[in-house]
């Protein structure tokens, strides 16, 4: 949220907090269950915001 305040306005990438602590709790009890973790990368959707700090190319 700060970012937008700052002079220029920040372009910032919005990360799925509330689902990326979820998907690490399930991991955790699933490793304390015993359980071997089916890959050892998971990726989640992220969001560019773009604002006055981004520009086209030049040219």
């Amino acid at each position: 949220p700060e970012a937008r305040w700052l002079a220029p306005p920040l372009t910032t990438v919005r990360q799925p907090l509330s689902e990326m602590a979820a998907t690490a709790l399930l991991l955790l009890l699933r490793i304390m269950d015993g359980h071997r973790p089916e890959s050892t990368r998971t990726e989640l959707s992220t969001r560019l915001v773009e604002r006055a700090s981004t520009a086209p190319p030049r040219g």
